[in-house]
């Protein structure tokens, strides 16, 4: 049955070092990467050359004018005989791609990848002169195409020119129609400028028109990381404007002179910062006004930070001021906060003079804790052994009280303003917490069906405030033992980024499946898109049960003022509408106080105290009253608080009469914590008719 609740509000050697004519550093032969996230950094510019052609080395020659012959779909390596610096970090290696780029790192990229700027395979960088689909000729008009390299120049000035001869642009084995161009990647020697210079191109036979785009540009260890060009058909090419994404391209057009191809000599130069970013920004422990952020040091040693912080998620650009400027060390803790917000947070290096590297670009996400309510006063009770003792506690107005059997964890044994405990043989100590919000269940309590799932599955869902997944329900299928990660993931990028995982240890089985709790624990600031996803498992558990069809129910499930499910969720983003997945959701908007510690003595000699419950020395009544409640001995009590059964405080007495009008309040039980005047706290029960 189904129940919802309310929510109460080949080899690549890699070198990783900076050069030291760039940041003053001693060359390296082995490390770490120091820097990602900066080819958005590089500075362009566009100018009107000569295209020298090379003979070089031949890494590849077209031998054919077939697929497999003509330079199609094909990388090779190439070991530099020195090192070059992209992206901050020192390579001697490369791979070069017949599709027009060369790529950084020991993940080589595919041979059929074309679109190398925005792809999601792993190489450590790429540099795009023309990235397409594209392949050479043999032969065509005494023509033949090929891949060749050398290096110019004498030490330390040495340039690394790889160069794609007599290449059309586009993928071809036509003999009829042979369009031809020719372009050059130039890798500068200690500088680590970057050129990419184009000849113009002819028609070797035929004049058939060919027309597309080529992704031309950088990119960085991911396509986050881009720096590229955009035309469209409507512009020229050699007029091309910055790119806007990582898939923005250049279009071209061999017969059209809008928007045309690259003209003899066009050279596109790309020019490394010279301060870089700082690495591994990370959030650290939050408070209810300020959070405290980590990074790696930036390699070129700047005088300072800068960060800057926003409630919202837009990033700041080169002439956003920051909010916390010029920090040093690496780490700060930002402050005035509100509480229970999410905040994005942004790092870049300060080198002085107005030098300051990109901003990081991706931010990241800290959420401040609530502002619980506070425990206003307790009191103690000392008693004989083997007696109750009954403890008292007042709150912010509107709080409510728990009470607790041990400083963390432990179990709740009480309610409201006043606790009394069980029968006691020694001192022992209790535990009082003041709080606002509600904990609930939500979701499907059991499951119905018998189907299951493997990994990379859940559920999309939208936080309306922050709230805490306490835990799920799952019934694991399987034959024994194993794990299971369940992750809580931001939706709104794609590849999905995972916020918080936990893997737990389950039982599978077979028919009937065990329906098990999964303590989870991930915090949920406001937003769409959450996804909440099985992303692995091992051993003995198979899959979990899910929902499949609309037997179940449909979507949205909503629970007011904390969240709604709004769909399944296989790999990728895309809502499955028919696909249930986790159960009886246990969640939390509970903004809790510091445990405090209230004490009941247990007097082993029976000593009298001159604590003595208010009601033992004064009377109430009449109760239940209507109006007006009337309490002897008035001249004692300082002050009184009234309480709800739920523990909120409703009012306050500064002084009181001994006849207490309290006919504006509803019909129930209510407690009166009496403050008396030499200090000790009484209460005593009324009921409102």
């Amino acid at each position: 049955m189904k129940h919802f609740y309310n929510f109460f509000p080949q080899r690549r050697e890699k070198v990783n070092y900076l050069k030291s004519a760039l940041f003053g550093f001693t060359a390296l032969l082995a490390g770490s990467s120091l820097v990602s996230a900066q080819v958005s950094a590089y500075s362009f510019s566009r100018s009107s050359g000569t295209y020298t052609p090379i003979v070089g080395t031949a890494l590849a020659d077209a031998t054919g004018n077939t697929s497999s012959t003509n330079l199609n779909s094909d990388v090779y390596p190439l070991t530099l005989p020195f090192d070059f610096v992209f992206n901050g970090t020192s390579y001697n290696a490369l791979n070069v791609s017949t599709n027009g780029f060369i790529t950084f790192g020991t993940t080589a990229p595919g041979t059929t990848t074309t679109t190398p700027i925005s792809s999601s395979t792993a190489y450590d960088g790429a540099v795009s002169v023309f990235g397409k689909d594209i392949s050479s000729f043999f032969d065509i008009s005494g023509t033949t195409g090929s891949i060749n390299w050398e290096i110019t120049g004498s030490a330390p000035n040495r340039e690394a020119v790889i160069q794609w001869k007599n290449f059309r642009p586009n993928s071809s084995t036509s003999t009829t129609t042979a369009y031809a161009f020719s372009f050059q990647i130039r890798l500068k020697e200690i500088s680590n400028i970057i050129e990419m210079v184009y000849s113009s191109g002819a028609y070797l036979v035929g004049n058939t028109t060919i027309s597309g785009t080529a992704q031309i540009g950088l990119r960085g260890t991911s396509s986050a990381d881009f720096n590229t060009r955009l035309n469209a058909t409507t512009l020229e090419f050699v007029n091309s404007t910055e790119g806007t994404a990582n898939n923005s391209t250049q279009a071209f057009n061999t017969v059209n002179s809008i928007p045309g191809m690259p003209s003899a000599g066009l050279t596109y130069t790309w020019t490394p910062p010279t301060c870089y970013a700082p690495l591994g920004l990370t959030a650290g422990t939050t408070t209810n006004n300020s959070a405290s952020v980590s990074w790696t040091a930036s390699p070129s040693a700047p005088s300072g930070y800068d960060i800057y912080y926003s409630t919202s998620n837009t990033a700041p650009i080169s002439s956003t001021a920051p909010t916390n400027p010029n920090l040093t060390g690496t780490s700060a803790t930002i402050g005035s906060l509100a509480p229970s917000t999410v905040y994005y947070v942004w790092i870049r290096s300060n080198c002085g003079g107005g030098n300051t590297s990109v901003w990081s670009l991706q931010p990241i996400r800290v959420v401040t804790q609530c502002l619980p309510p506070a425990i206003l006063t307790t009191a103690g009770a000392t008693v004989c052994p083997n007696q109750t003792a009954t403890l008292s506690a007042t709150a912010d107005t509107g709080a409510s009280i728990t009470w607790y059997d041990a400083a963390t964890a432990g179990n709740v044994v009480g309610t409201g303003p006043s606790f009394t405990t069980p029968v006691l043989s020694s001192t022992t100590p209790y535990y009082v917490t003041a709080s606002t919000g509600n904990t609930a269940s939500a979701g499907m309590t059991n499951a119905i069906s018998t189907s299951g799932y493997t990994q990379d599955a859940g559920l999309l869902f939208d936080a309306y405030s922050t709230v805490v997944i306490n835990g799920v329900n799952v019934y694991p299928m399987g034959t024994g033992a194993g794990t299971v990660e369940i992750a809580l993931q931001d939706g709104n990028v794609s590849p999905a980024v995972t916020l918080q995982t936990i893997t737990v240890n389950l039982v599978g089985s077979a028919t009937p499946h065990v329906k098990t709790y999964v303590p989870l624990n991930f915090t949920v600031p406001p937003g769409n898109n959450y996804k909440l996803m099985m992303l692995a498992k091992s051993g003995g558990v198979s899959g979990l049960i899910r929902e499949s069809g609309d037997t179940w129910g449909s979507y949205p499930l909503t629970v007011p003022g904390a969240l709604s499910i709004t769909a399944g969720n296989l790999t990728g983003n895309s809502p499955i509408a028919s696909y249930y997945y986790f159960y009886d959701w246990q969640i939390s908007s509970k903004c809790e106080s510091a445990r405090t510690t209230v004490t009941a003595t247990v007097d082993s000699a029976c000593l009298s105290t001159s604590e003595v419950n208010a009601k033992d020395r004064m009377k109430v009544y009449p109760n239940p009253f209507k109006d007006i409640i009337t309490i002897t001995d008035i001249e004692k009590v300082k002050s009184i608080q009234v309480f709800d059964s739920a523990g909120r405080m409703i009012k306050t007495i500064e002084d009181p009469s001994q006849e207490i009008y309290l006919g504006e309040l509803k019909s129930g039980l209510y407690i009166l914590n009496l403050t008396m005047k030499d200090g000790s706290i009484g209460h005593v029960k009324a009921i409102k008719k």
